[in-house]
């Protein structure tokens, strides 16, 4: 009768260590399923951060070009002079349309430091962080080109890669756009 106890709690010991291992095992598999969910989480978070502030700074060079007479590009591509058209003390455009050359708004890109920097009438501010020097497929580029299409067709192109995030969660996006100036004046 003893050897019967003592094969009965040897078993009993056997299946709840193998019972243990098991639950070990699950708890493991969910815990790199739930770290896995929450790097791609991690990594969605980091594009649509990426993709919103790159659309908030475009939408505020758009609104700035089509209101521009002259777009001039300097330093190698990474800068952008718009000048404004001449307006009257009452915030009126005076006719006919001649460019403020007193009150330019430049556009830098910074690779060193990330950044796309709006200096306007003295004042500066970074519209967007996380400027890469490269295109998502490692190719060098220039932020801003102008081409006159034809007389009073003046054509303002954007192209943008935005880095956001770190490590394993980093993502890198591009981000382009033609913008038409509304009034261009002979340069």
């Amino acid at each position: 009768m003893r050897s019967r106890r003592s094969r009965a709690r040897g078993s009993m010991m056997l299946e709840l260590v193998i019972a243990s291992a098991l639950s070990v095992m699950v708890v493991a598999l969910l815990v790199a399923t739930q770290l896995g969910a929450l790097r791609e989480y991690q990594r969605a978070l980091n594009r649509n951060t990426a993709s919103r502030s790159a659309y908030n700074a475009l939408r505020e060079i758009r609104s700035l070009a089509q209101q521009s007479v002259q777009a001039s590009v300097g330093a190698g591509g990474t800068q952008l002079t718009l000048l404004p058209p001449q307006r009257d003390a009452n915030g009126a455009i005076q006719l006919p349309i001649q460019p403020d050359a007193a009150n330019p708004i430049t556009l830098t890109v910074n690779f060193a430091t990330g950044t796309l920097t709006l200096t306007s009438g003295g004042n500066s501010r970074v519209l967007l962080t996380g400027v890469s020097n490269r295109t998502p497929q490692g190719n060098t580029y220039s932020p801003f080109t102008t081409r006159l299409y034809a007389p009073g067709a003046l054509a303002l192109h954007v192209r943008l890669s935005v880095r956001q995030g770190t490590g394993t969660a980093s993502t890198t996006a591009w981000f382009e756009e033609t913008i038409l100036l509304r009034n261009p004046t002979e340069q």
